[in-house]
């Protein structure tokens, strides 16, 4: 299911913009799951003027970027990564009797190889002791192209789903999060994965389950994604 964040409300007067005359007094841009951007994949990015209300304006939204690693449709907001490294900046405005404009580098993509498949490369059942760091990494590995090759620069997610999250968590990644991510390197592996242990202190359950997945910009999940680990407590 595609998710769209509006985390860009940005207010005429601050955050690089100027008044406007026209009724509008903030530019809401919705961003995508992620600010990566796969070569030969399209994304389309909106955007909403609103008057001091919060209600919508009737208004012309315009996209650009200064950028040639990607195309841009001005009018629509359709966004085609066309290299698979390096970086593109998108700016969105509406113009009337006065401009109201995002900073040029308000949307900053990462352009990166297209993912085809997430692969485990370790075991799916591990085995940890309560009290010690717990489990080796997670194995897992992003790959794309024919033949597949290795994948770089890509956030990879996991997340323990079994015991259900609590307020108190009785296990946990290193990080001490029940929610961990760790970017892909040359190799389509993070460099480090998370590992996870049962919490000091707390009665460790028999069992954990850690999910993996891996999204595009528009939500979707990378195939492969929704691998599951099993790890399994000895109780000391």
């Amino acid at each position: 299911m595609t998710r769209w964040w509006a985390l860009l409300a940005l207010a005429a007067g601050c955050s690089g913009l100027t008044n406007n005359d026209d009724g509008i007094a903030t530019l809401e841009v919705s961003l995508p799951t992620n600010l990566y951007l796969e070569k030969s994949l399209s994304i389309t990015l909106h955007a909403v003027a609103r008057n001091s209300a919060g209600d919508s304006v009737d208004a012309d939204v315009v996209w650009r970027t200064p950028d040639t690693t990607v195309t841009l449709d001005s009018a629509h907001g359709t966004i085609t990564a066309l290299q698979d490294a390096g970086t593109a900046r998108v700016q969105v405005a509406v113009f009337g009797q006065d401009t109201l404009a995002t900073k040029i580098d308000a949307l900053l993509f990462t352009l990166t190889p297209k993912a085809d498949t997430l692969l485990l490369t370790g075991a799916d059942s591990l085995t940890a002791t309560v009290d010690t760091l717990g489990t080796a990494p997670l194995g897992v590995r992003l790959m794309g192209g024919t033949p597949l090759t290795a994948v770089r620069g890509r956030p990879i997610t996991f997340r323990i789903i079994d015991p259900a999250p609590a307020d108190s968590p009785r296990v946990v990644f290193s990080s001490n999060r029940i929610v961990d991510s760790a970017v892909t390197t040359t190799t389509g592996s993070p460099a480090v994965s998370p590992s996870v242990r049962g919490v000091r202190g707390r009665t460790a359950p028999d069992r954990a389950v850690v999910e993996i997945n891996a999204y595009r910009a528009n939500g979707a999940l990378i195939p492969g994604s929704r691998r599951r680990v099993v790890i399994r407590f000895l109780h000391q």
